[in-house]
């Protein structure tokens, strides 16, 4: 199977390079404005075949990127110190748009993995270009953030983190939130868990957990300008899911024609996937707090796509 990846910065690079690792696609083209970048990219990462399940690595303009069975798009303007994501909004779904748009003359029906910030609307931006049934077009979404959830208990609990099922829902960004109401460790609730731990857990630990997760990134950038191992590996099993029709869970993005009565908008639910994209979105129960949360989030992302329509 081939993957094509839009922008060979460090984000589609480190795709790239976990995609290899994993042995996950047969083919890897990456794609960038910056075509010597591209080039330079494939030429490093081919140079590894030898310790991994071959692959074949090619950079360059969209031309490389012809049949491809997914195409990622991770190109757009960078998060900036202090912004918030949607405040990138208008220079990139411009981004996204040509991308979606280049990446169909060269290649008939892919699934479209869109990476780029703001994810929920630009994911919004890839479906409306695209003209392609809602399934086929998925945002990465809050696979990183469940993933951050995740580790974050698991680091209170001494915990493998695999072993952690909790999810982070609505928008990938500030108002997102955590659905604790069905969170749990080998099937026993996370508060009865808690409750005889002996961790010491006080009344504030979700709250804790929960703003460790929110606001990983903006630490992450603080330190060191960008973010890009962690999305390397939550997009390189995003793939491995599609591509081998996996049908796992993951909280990716998507254009929901209803859930909850909430309708055309982009947001991240635990969604089953497989090799023509969303199988299945899950309705988990969530509470009334959750309910209303999710509610706020979601018309954060509907404004911002009211916004692009004007």
């Amino acid at each position: 199977m081939k993957v094509t990846i839009i922008g060979a910065g460090m984000v589609g690079s480190s795709i790239a390079y976990a995609t290899m690792i994993k042995g996950i696609a047969r083919e890897i083209a990456l794609v960038d404005i910056n075509t010597e970048l591209a080039v330079g990219q494939a030429m490093d990462l081919s140079h590894g075949n030898a310790y991994v399940r071959p692959v074949t690595i090619s950079g360059g303009n969209y031309d490389v990127s012809a049949d491809s069975d997914v195409v990622v798009i991770t190109a757009g303007r960078p998060q900036k110190e202090g912004e918030s994501r949607l405040q990138l909004l208008r220079d990139n779904s411009e981004i996204v748009e040509n991308a979606v748009k280049e990446s169909l003359s060269f290649s008939k029906e892919p699934v479209i993995l869109v990476v780029s910030n703001p994810v929920d609307v630009l994911t919004w931006v890839a479906w409306k270009t695209s003209g392609f049934p809602r399934n086929r077009v998925i945002g990465s979404g809050t696979t990183l953030d469940t993933a951050r959830l995740r580790q974050s208990i698991a680091d209170h609990c001494e915990l493998d983190p695999r072993n952690v099922h909790a999810y982070v829902m609505g928008e990938h960004g500030d108002s997102e939130i955590v659905n604790w109401s069905n969170a749990d460790i080998a099937g026993i609730p996370l508060s009865d868990f808690c409750s005889s731990c002996n961790r010491n857990c006080s009344g504030s630990l979700f709250e804790k957990l929960f703003e460790q997760t929110k606001n990983a990134a903006y630490r992450i950038i603080e330190k060191k300008g960008s973010t890009y191992y962690g999305i390397g590996l939550a997009v390189s099993k995003v793939l491995s899911t599609i591509l081998n029709n996996q049908r796992s869970v993951l909280t990716v993005s998507s254009v929901h024609e209803e859930f909850e009565g909430l309708r055309d908008v982009p947001f991240s639910v635990p969604t089953i996937l497989g090799r023509n994209g969303v199988e299945r979105v899950l309705r988990i129960g969530l509470s009334e707090k959750e309910i209303e949360g999710l509610y706020r989030s979601v018309g954060i992302i509907a404004s911002a796509v009211e916004s692009l329509r004007k």
